[in-house]
């Protein structure tokens, strides 16, 4: 029985004492296993590279609202005198928009001193009507001299139609800044985007003022305009290759130009200005992993071929040395 069994063994081998082994054989066999190993390697790689693909068409969605994810640093403006105004083409206009975007004092050194509180006003019912403070004077006076700086972050919503953000001195009056700043058109507005995003991210999202840093010799305004191109990101993924499921994110891309205008001495305040205008195209990313058992399948079936052609190359070398050693 247990010879009959032994039969079926299809991988037989030589016994030792017939086994040879050679110096070519020890080199074809490292060639061998180093072709083997890259391959394994460049398979690992693709494996774990998804497949992309992009396709465009004309955008159904025109309706609805989109968000703004912002994280601007200004080294040497202060948080007293920087106001955010939010407008679209559709008529709606923030003041000083609040709650959503929130400003964070910093010292001359970049580090956080807390949270800036409004300098005052009225809310009725979403318009803002400014209102100064009575301490809101020395405390310009104060960030200043300090040479404070502020960091604007926070989210914002707006509706998917072309509109305009602004940051700038915003209500002040300019004799208010002329008394605090001997010329307010020279309001150092440098300025560090550590975010600006339409949206969620994805891998490979397109976002190009992340990171953006403008430090002009002279203040000014500078503007950005922006095309926001709607984006569905599907990234599709499969457990063992048998059960599939997608994650799909509905956000925003977007390209940018810039433009710089350098402040006169008529009067020209500092500011800066994100226009944005929507796409009527939109884009569809979709990510899909490889299965698990194709990448298995392949891996095994590139090794075995692999050691299969250096068995017979080493039989063709072995006899090609013999043939040369007999002659």
């Amino acid at each position: 029985m247990l010879r009959a069994f032994r039969s079926l063994d299809a991988l037989t081998s030589a016994p030792a004492h017939l086994r040879r082994k050679t110096s070519t054989g020890a080199v074809v066999s490292l060639c061998g296993t180093f072709v083997a190993v890259i391959l394994t390697l460049s398979q690992t790689i693709d494996f774990f590279t998804p497949l992309r693909t992009k396709t465009t068409r004309v955008d159904e969605q025109r309706a609805g609202e989109m968000t703004m994810d912002i994280d601007v640093t200004f080294t040497r403006m202060p948080c007293q005198i920087l106001y955010v105004d939010a407008y679209d083409a559709s008529g709606k206009h923030e003041v000083d928009v609040r709650g959503r975007l929130m400003k964070t004092r910093l010292d001359a050194a970049g580090r956080e001193l807390g949270e800036y509180e409004s300098a005052g006003g009225i809310d009725l019912g979403g318009l803002v009507l400014f209102q100064r403070r009575p301490e809101h004077g020395s405390e310009v006076r104060k960030a200043k001299a300090d040479m404070e700086g502020c960091r604007l972050h926070g989210r914002v919503e707006a509706r998917r139609v072309a509109g305009s953000l602004r940051i700038s001195t915003g209500p002040e009056s300019f004799a208010f800044l002329r008394e605090m700043f001997n010329e307010p058109w020279e309001i150092d507005a440098r300025h560090v985007i550590k975010t600006f995003a339409f949206g969620p991210e994805f891998p490979g999202s397109v976002n190009p003022l992340n990171g953006v840093k403008r430090k002009e010799k002279k203040s000014g305004i500078y503007k950005y305009f922006m095309k926001v191109v709607p984006t569905t990101y599907a990234n599709s993924r499969n457990l063992f290759g048998m059960i599939p499921w997608t994650m799909r994110v509905r956000t925003n891309q977007y390209s940018v130009t810039e433009h710089f205008t350098e402040s006169a001495h008529w009067g020209m305040l500092p500011q800066i200005l994100f226009s944005y205008d929507i796409s009527a195209i939109s884009v569809n990313v979709e990510s899909q992993s490889k299965s698990g058992v194709y990448f298995l399948t392949k891996t095994i079936a590139t090794v075995g071929g692999v050691f299969a052609l250096t068995r017979t190359i080493d039989r063709y070398v072995d006899l090609a040395v013999r043939v040369t050693s007999t002659q």
